[in-house]
């Protein structure tokens, strides 16, 4: 048995309001990062963005399993 996946909603900005769909775990990890103000190195960002080049082909589209698309 697999536990269903839980989505949020998180604003990347409220004012004009622009939100995402996120898993869980990303919402948290994604505020606990929007949190530090200081103190961010560029290799972290490096990373970051190695990251996002590795991952990005195979990342979900929230919204179309919301809607059932």
């Amino acid at each position: 048995m697999t536990d269903k996946q839980v989505i949020q909603t998180h604003h990347i900005s409220y004012e004009p309001e622009i939100t995402v769909k996120l898993y869980k775990g990303e919402h948290w990890a994604i505020t606990v990062l929007n949190r530090r103000k200081k103190n961010m190195s560029k290799g972290f960002l490096r990373c970051l963005k190695e990251y996002i080049k590795k991952h990005e082909k195979d990342a979900v589209d929230l919204d179309k399993i919301e809607n059932g698309i």
